[in-house]
């Protein structure tokens, strides 16, 4: 596990306990204003983290669909497991966006 995954992994649990205890009456400060400045400020980093997760953690390019059809590959072969490869990426998708 690299450096970035490691941060991200912290910062989406740190997230998630955020939210959980956003929904409580724990984390209020007994002021309205400031009260509303920690929601907003925890939703906005809430939505940013969970989009560096999704980016960095989905194949969202050929490349990285190859990268993760050999990790696969290479995790079953460790198991001794007989593996052909995955299709991670087919030709056809490519234009479907359009």
């Amino acid at each position: 596990m690299n450096t970035g995954t490691k941060i991200r992994t912290v910062l989406a649990i740190a997230t998630c306990l955020n939210t959980a205890l956003m929904a409580t009456d724990i984390t209020q400060f007994g002021n309205e204003t400031i009260d509303l400045i920690y929601r907003i400020v925890s939703v906005i980093l809430n939505f940013i983290i969970v989009a560096c997760v999704t980016w960095f953690n989905n194949d969202y390019t050929v490349e990285a669909c190859e990268g993760t059809g050999l990790t696969r590959q290479l995790k079953e072969e460790a198991k001794g497991n007989e593996f052909n490869g995955a299709a991670e990426f087919d030709e056809d998708d490519e234009g479907d966006d359009e």
